[in-house]
């Protein structure tokens, strides 16, 4: 046992300064917590084994030498974790217990970045530092003066110390990994924020995009509330998270749920809540301990990220013949859900961070976005793994790949690839295009395998016979699928020109070509000009749209579907109007009683415009459930938000 503590020890400290100092983290954070809390266990059962040495009863990691040493006026404690709901009602009892009474929480998203301590004098931004061991920590005052997310001066003489997190948001992210001169893409964007700080170039940290968020006053200390302190740092410019709320033990974890259901959607990573006691003289009352404050406590979420074992890199085949990478991995459970494959989006991602099977890699996995492989653990790397050679011949019809100007993607340019074909047809019947019920992906494998259908307008030739020769079908799969394919052939010309998966053609570009057309037919006159003067349509997907219709499969299965009468006469309501004319509208969120597709075609079919994004130049943002990342650039912007009755009633009104 005692080999067991000492062995512990020495992983979790080692693990602490490649997080901390070295930006490198070798453990993931639920790696870490879960070693951390058998640490805890062993401790506690072992008493006499137990020291001021041990990670148990530290903060961080010692400072990095790079930069001069800061001692913090109080300790920048740590914060302990729970990690289910019975933990975190027994911190609320034990804390009720101390205070005797219950106490007024608060609760707000935990950011994942980097602790920052910033301490202003005569409303001057005097020293920046960040929160090392939890006594000294580096200056890093002149690379803090460029981050441009953080105030230099504000409207307060006294001196005041606020506590916060710099944090990297993911868009900055994904953009700072794109960088080819980046020697090698950051793992995640905690990583990437810590190192994008930790530069003795200040110039490299401004062009990083960091931001902060505040979430702690420690001086001045006259407020007897946290949520009052929270509301002077706003006043005095400091972002302050903006989820944060005041809730008692009966509500506490509904609204944890709620924010860990909603976090998908937010520019910034959080693996948890902090809940704290909202009252100052509580949080006096109950005290700290050597490493965190009694008053506190953060509540983990499921992990995000895993480390698995890199089994096989197999190639897929898209519907426009894409091909995209993608992991075979030893499963492993992320944030909730079992992941046996994620994607390695394309060659160069694969090149950049040199994947190889075999390899321990970070998979990651965030809200409902597809899995994909971080990177390698190239600690963990032997030797013998040789580098992964990207084929050059689609492995569905062996045609060789081309890859067209800067494009990142190699493509297979054969367009009657029998794996091509298959994505196609299941494309076409898929719920935004045809809504052929019954034609899923394994239908439409059968259906081109068996040579029943090439292209997607032989669908409608068949006869009850022909899908009788589908592996498994009975009588009723046969009715479902010929009434199905039946009912598609009055489906509305956007619904259609989604449905032939041209290149660059989305659901929104679809719409706004197919209101400007009678029927599919006018498709085969349309010229590029004439498409780039449509709202919303550059030059690019233009000569996507002629060009399918130019290619021999685009012709065909445009000559096929116009022969079967599938031309998608765009349907006018009766109650159509011009009472949106003018106005350009953006839709974010669910709708019970509507699709995205119904009510886009609704303010189409009333003058107005769909766009997909929030600018300055949209007027109002449709909002309905779960509204996500629209919804605040939108309040950002100043964009009026409207719910679906203020629609209705606009359009109804005489």
């Amino acid at each position: 046992m005692a080999d067991r503590i000492e062995d512990l020890r020495a992983l979790l400290d080692r693990a602490s300064y490649a997080y901390y100092v070295l930006d490198a983290p070798v453990l993931t954070d639920a790696e870490y917590d879960v070693l951390f809390r058998e640490l805890v266990e062993l401790e506690r059962l072992h008493p006499e084994r137990a020291g001021a040495t041990s990670p148990t009863q530290r903060v961080g990691a010692t400072p990095s030498q790079l930069f001069a040493p800061v001692e913090h006026a109080s300790p920048m404690l740590s914060i302990d974790n729970v990690f289910d709901v019975s933990e975190l009602d027994a911190w609320v009892d034990r804390l009720a217990r101390l205070l005797g009474g219950e106490p007024t929480l608060f609760v707000e998203l935990k950011i994942d970045g980097l602790a920052l301590s910033l301490r202003y004098d005569g409303g001057l931004l005097v020293q920046a530092a960040t929160r090392g061991d939890g006594r000294i920590g580096e200056d890093v005052t002149a690379n803090i003066y460029v981050v441009d997310a953080i105030p230099k001066r504000i409207a307060y003489d006294a001196p005041l110390e606020v506590r916060g997190e710099i944090y990297l948001p993911r868009s900055s992210f994904q953009a700072l990994n794109q960088d080819p001169t980046l020697k090698a893409p950051f793992a995640n964007p905690r990583n990437a924020a810590a190192g994008s700080l930790r530069q003795k170039d200040p110039r490299v940290t401004a062009s990083r995009g960091l931001a902060f968020f505040a979430y702690q006053l420690e001086e001045p200390t006259q407020f007897e509330t946290h949520h009052e302190a929270l509301a002077f740092l706003s006043s005095l410019g400091f972002a302050v998270e903006e989820h944060g709320s005041l809730v008692d033990q009966g509500q506490l974890f509904e609204r944890v749920q709620q924010l860990d259901q909603s976090r998908a959607d937010l520019d910034y990573e959080t693996d948890g809540v902090v809940v704290k006691a909202d009252r100052m003289v509580d949080r006096r009352r109950v005290g700290v301990t050597s490493r965190a404050p009694r008053w506190s406590i953060a509540f983990k979420f499921a992990p995000e990220e895993q480390l698995t074992r890199l089994l096989a890199i197999d190639i897929s085949v898209g519907k426009t013949g894409k091909i995209t990478p993608f992991a075979e991995l030893d499963p492993v459970v992320v944030s909730g859900s079992t992941v046996a494959r994620a994607t390695l989006h394309n060659a160069e991602q694969i090149e950049r961070k040199d994947v190889r099977v075999g390899d321990l890699v970070v998979v990651r996995k965030a809200g409902e976005i597809i899995p994909e492989v971080v990177g390698p653990v190239l600690a963990a790397r032997t030797d013998d793994l040789p580098k992964y050679r990207f084929p050059d011949h689609c492995p569905s019809c062996g045609s060789v790949l081309v890859r067209d100007g800067d494009e990142a993607d190699f493509r297979c340019p054969n367009r009657f690839c029998l794996e091509q074909l298959v994505q196609r047809l299941s494309h076409f019947g898929s719920r935004d295009a045809l809504d052929i019920d019954g034609l899923g992906e394994m239908r439409a494998r059968q259906l081109v395998e068996l040579g029943l259908v090439g292209i997607p307008s032989d669908i409608y030739q068949l006869s009850s016979e022909e899908f009788a020769q589908l592996p498994g079908v009975g009588e009723k799969m046969i009715q479902r699928l010929m009434a199905g394919v039946e009912v598609s052939r009055g489906r509305t010309l956007g619904r259609i020109l989604f449905g032939l998966a041209i290149d660059n053609v989305g659901v929104h570009v679809a719409q706004v070509v197919a209101a400007s057309m009678r029927s599919l037919e006018d498709l085969l006159v349309a010229k590029v000009e004439d498409l780039v003067a449509l709202d919303g349509i550059g030059e690019t997907v233009a000569s996507s749209v002629v060009g399918f219709r130019d290619d021999p499969y685009g012709s065909q299965l445009l000559s096929g579907l116009i022969a079967q009468g599938v031309v998608g006469a765009t349907v006018i309501p009766q109650a159509a109007s011009d009472r949106l004319a003018g106005q350009s509208f953006v839709i974010t969120g669910s709708f019970s009683d509507y699709s995205r597709d119904q009510l886009r075609e609704l303010i189409i079919a009333n003058g107005g415009r769909v766009s997909e994004s929030v600018s300055r130049k949209t007027d109002y943002l449709l909002a309905g459930e779960r509204a996500g990342s629209k919804l605040e650039k939108a309040q950002q912007l100043g964009v009026e938000v409207i719910e679906l009755p203020v629609l209705l009633s606009r359009i109804s009104s005489e």
